[in-house]
């Protein structure tokens, strides 16, 4: 590819430095040294001085007007002469940035443009020297052969110079054609104009216009810059703020929806300007699309929204949107997700449930056990020197099993209030849950339920007691939810804590249940105290780990405990 390349270019300079030479336009020129002179420095000067479009920052230079206008009133020879005397100066001030046969390439290129030009102007029919109406035809095909040169000539250098296709690097040129050759006929018409009226006069003032048309637009394509760095730069911002932001400008069916808007709610920008439009498929999340329709401001209103079946707490609020006069143009929403401090809240009023269930508890202590003592010390001694007929006849035996119960309910709301610290120590799971299953075997034989147990034997810093406590609890749980002949496994897996499951093949935990179990008093036990799980959750956390609901169906329920290791 480099030596087609090479080989293209060589072949495009040489040909068109043999045109030169075959036409040579030093014989020809005379006493118009003054205008050759005034026309070269206009070629320099359009040639540095670029016309700088906004937005894109397109630039065009004009100085092919200057070799069409020379081409209209001059002819052919004075045409190649201002293009080689421009040329030198050219080559010698950009010789360091750019290589001598690209300069030589580009001579040659506008050899065979102007060339093309000259004897296309003549076949339509124009006349070099005099400026027409009828020669319009002659004007219009003759910028065209001048720019059908040039597209052709530039896309055989892209194309294998670079990666890019021949058909793409055509459209493209042929897409900015009309806007850029456009300009370039309707400015060389008006230099002919010029030229035809008064030759030095008509340059410097053309040129004159050029450079004032090439300063200010450059002033404002800088200017336009800058607002468009400062617009990107503010969008930037916005996008990386983790509050949804969604402006609405009321002239016009403009919205801005940054990033995080897109992201909270689960929607691409085209489907949030169909909701906020009211273009509404659906009747989800009305309660939140209605606050669009809402024209006053707003503070922090609360609204629901659900995103892919999960529920989500939005804080809400909109603010007027003004212009540099302070005239009000517009609304601005803006929205932050506040579901994890909701939840956090709850957490907190659960916290201060649990501090005067403690407070309670502990005046529960003083005041109830003391009775409780006496009654249970008569009812026993009753027990023990009745006759069995009257212990059955006043119901002795029942109640001191109540009695014990109530008993039990305040030993375990004094440890919900007051919790000891875990006294740890290394030891394995695996030891604590055989010491268990002693205590539960003649139970667990009773009611023909298995046991499986597969621990990871992993050493772990626990308090035995404690952890006892948490498996009782749990296997207390799962006998009653099986009632008899079932299955309990406690297995594990371990990744960067100790995973311990505990499954029981009973009939589940209800799913209005499952939020709120580990609630204090929450139970569906007719003769529960709703407090087991609520104990069981205070000591894990204690211990620096988590429990919560694995799976819970009516093929059983399995519970996750993890564990700090080390």
């Amino acid at each position: 590819m480099k030596r087609l390349y090479a080989l293209y270019a060589t072949f495009v300079a040489l040909s068109g430095c043999m045109l030169f030479l075959y036409r040579w336009p030093f014989g020809h020129i005379e006493q118009q040294w003054s205008m050759l002179v005034l026309l070269c420095i206009s070629v320099i000067l359009l040639s540095v001085y670029m016309i700088h479009l906004p937005p894109k920052g397109n630039g065009f230079s004009l100085d092919s007007a200057v070799y069409l206008a020379t081409v209209f009133v001059y002819g052919l020879e004075m045409a190649l002469m201002v293009l080689f005397l421009s040329m030198l100066p050219t080559y010698l001030f950009h010789e360091k940035s750019m290589k001598w046969w690209k300069h030589v390439c580009n001579f040659a290129m506008y050899t065979w443009m102007i060339v093309g030009a000259y004897y296309s102007f003549i076949m339509f029919g124009g006349e070099s020297g005099a400026f027409s109406i009828y020669f319009l035809g002659a004007y219009l095909g003759s910028l065209i052969v001048y720019s059908m040169i040039n597209i052709l000539l530039m896309a055989g250098f892209f194309s294998l110079s670079s990666s890019y296709r021949v058909s793409h690097i055509l459209i493209s040129m042929l897409s900015e054609w009309l806007s850029s050759y456009g300009v370039t006929l309707l400015a060389s018409l008006v230099l002919v104009s010029l030229l035809t009226l008064h030759a030095q006069f008509g340059i410097i003032l053309f040129t004159s216009v050029i450079l004032l048309l090439s300063f200010t637009l450059r002033k404002y394509g800088t200017l336009y810059e800058k607002v468009a760095h400062d617009k990107a730069y503010i969008e930037q911002l916005l996008n990386t703020l983790p509050i949804g932001i969604i402006t609405m400008h009321h002239s016009s069916s403009q919205h801005f929806i940054n990033h995080s808007a897109v992201t909270l709610l689960g929607l691409d920008k085209k489907e949030i300007k169909q909701m906020i439009e009211q273009k509404r498929q659906s009747e989800t999340n009305v309660s939140f699309w209605d606050l669009f329709a809402r024209r006053d401001p707003f503070q922090q209103v609360k609204v629901s929204y659900e995103r892919a079946g999960e529920k989500k707490i939005f804080l809400v609020s909109q603010s007027n949107l003004l212009n540099l006069y302070g005239e009000h143009i517009g609304r601005t929403i803006f929205f932050l997700d506040i579901t994890e401090i909701e939840e956090l809240t709850k957490r907190i009023h659960q916290s201060e449930k649990l501090a005067a269930v403690g407070e309670m508890a502990a005046k529960a202590a003083h005041e109830i056990r003391n009775p409780l003592a006496v009654i249970h010390g008569f009812l026993s001694f009753m027990n023990e020197n009745m006759a069995q007929s009257d212990r059955e006849q006043y119901h002795i035996p029942l109640l001191l099993k109540e009695i014990d119960r109530i008993n039990a309910i305040v030993e375990d709301m004094l440890l919900i209030a007051k919790p000891s610290a875990p006294m740890l120590k290394e030891t394995y799971m695996e030891t604590i849950v055989q010491d268990l299953l002693s205590l539960l075997q003649h139970t667990l034989e009773a009611k023909h339920i298995r046991v499986h147990v597969r621990l990871d034997r992993v050493l772990l810093r626990l308090d035995p007691k404690q952890m006892m406590q948490v498996l009782y609890n749990l296997f207390h749980n799962s006998i009653e939810s099986i009632e008899e002949d079932g299955t309990i496994c406690i297995y594990s897996d371990v990744d960067e804590t100790y995973n311990m499951y505990v499954y029981d093949s009973g009939k589940g935990i209800p799913q209005d249940m499952q939020a709120t179990m580990f609630e204090p008093f929450m139970t569906t036990k007719p003769s529960g105290t709703g407090l087991g799980l609520t104990i069981v959750k205070r000591i894990v956390e204690n211990h620096g780990g988590t429990i919560a609901l694995h799976d819970s169906s009516e093929k059983g329920t399995t519970f996750v405990i993890k564990l700090p290791i080390g």
